[in-house]
């Protein structure tokens, strides 16, 4: 029992869909490959206008992500120095039975804007 090549070619095309709304989701339907023309966006340093763009990026950059780090690195440096300076605290206490005051604790350090605000929960 031969089959001929007609129904073959047949059944290949039945089982292709005939219609975009038909299509597998799958698999997109793909364009015939071409060579692609890549285009390469030409910058020109020298106009002032491009040299102010660059300038503000950078600077953008620079204090976008070096504020932070800035802060980040003072609150750590800042909670060392409280834990050393109650620690110092403590052990003047221990020594002659009194806290340091005031003076003495802003001579170790100084107090920061945080440190006059009172925190009040309102709810």
């Amino acid at each position: 029992m031969a089959m001929s090549a007609r129904p073959l070619a047949l059944n290949k095309q039945a089982a292709q869909p005939r219609c975009a709304a038909h299509r597998s989701p799958l698999r997109p339907a793909t364009a015939p490959s071409r060579p692609v023309a890549r285009r390469v966006i030409e910058i020109d340093f020298s106009d002032s206008d491009t040299q102010v763009a660059v300038a503000g990026i950078v600077l953008g950059l620079v204090a976008g992500i070096g504020a932070p780090l800035f802060y980040i690195n003072r609150t750590e440096r800042d909670e060392e120095r409280l834990n050393n300076l109650r620690a110092l605290n403590r052990a003047t206490f221990e020594q002659t039975g009194e806290y340091m005051d005031e003076g003495e604790i802003s001579k170790v350090r100084k107090p920061k804007w945080t440190d006059r605000k009172e925190w009040v929960d309102e709810d």
